[in-house]
């Protein structure tokens, strides 16, 4: 070998720019540090934000509103199927309360003829086959008015309680006056012609009814002596400072 070569000192490493082709920072990527944005474009800029930050609030606005119309809809709807379904019942209701009355009476004539039948001393229902048959349909038509009553009574439709109770206008109709009699008060219900119902709160029949009215005043407390007579003139009692036969009657001083 020769040593020379080995004695030389090592050649100067090149400069990292040169020896690998790395750049500075700034090098790096080619561009000059962003300049500072001018105020034109700065106002641009919030003009862009606040607009944007309009359009984001009317579309919260948009589907809130959407919501409430949507909720309002499913409202509407709702009322609107019970109301109809609430018609469609009172229809019904109100084309079957001719037949529940006549059930009603059906069942009141049977029961005065069992009635009689029962106050009969002579009457043996073992002997009498129309009896028992009689007595047979009663029970039948009891029960059908009873499951008829209930399944109505399901549908909402309650019987206005009214014989005995205090008039009422709201749910009564008077169709006459009678004189009240032993325990009765004037304006309570006596008699009740035809059965009044209502469905769901609401009258759909008021029931017809008798009236009590005001007992009549006595007739001699309620008429008073005519021409300033006195009531024992004529009837044979004694009268105190009563004029004699022939003479003009006279007022006496109070």
């Amino acid at each position: 070998m020769n040593d020379s070569s080995q004695g030389e000192p090592p050649e100067p490493l090149a400069e990292a720019s040169g020896a690998n082709g790395a750049a500075t920072p700034d090098a790096a990527d080619g561009n000059d540090p962003p300049a500072p944005a001018s105020p034109a474009e700065i106002e641009d800029l919030q003009s862009r934000i606040a607009s944007l930050t309009q359009e984001v609030a009317d579309a919260k606005d948009l589907a809130r509103r959407a919501q409430a119309d949507l909720a309002n809809v499913r409202r509407r709807s709702r009322n609107e199927r019970a109301e109809f379904r609430s018609r469609a019942t009172e229809e019904v209701c109100s084309a079957l309360l001719p037949v529940l009355d006549d059930l009603h009476r059906a069942t009141l004539e049977v029961a005065k003829t069992t009635e009689r039948w029962d106050g009969d001393e002579n009457n043996h229902p073992a002997e009498n086959p129309a009896e028992r048959v009689v007595r047979g349909l009663h029970e039948g038509i009891r029960l059908v008015l009873r499951r008829f009553q209930d399944t109505l009574k399901r549908q909402g439709l309650l019987e206005i309680e009214a014989g005995g109770a205090p008039f009422d206008p709201r749910l009564h109709e008077a169709v006459q006056e009678v004189p009240a009699g032993p325990g009765q008060r004037e304006g309570d219900v006596v008699e009740v012609l035809r059965r009044g119902y209502l469905l769901d709160g609401r009258v759909i029949r008021p029931a017809t009814v008798v009236v009590a009215s005001a007992p009549p005043e006595d007739a001699d407390d309620a008429k008073p002596a005519a021409g300033g007579e006195d009531p024992g003139e004529g009837s044979g009692g004694p009268t105190t400072g009563t004029a004699p036969p022939g003479a003009a009657a006279e007022t006496l001083p109070t």
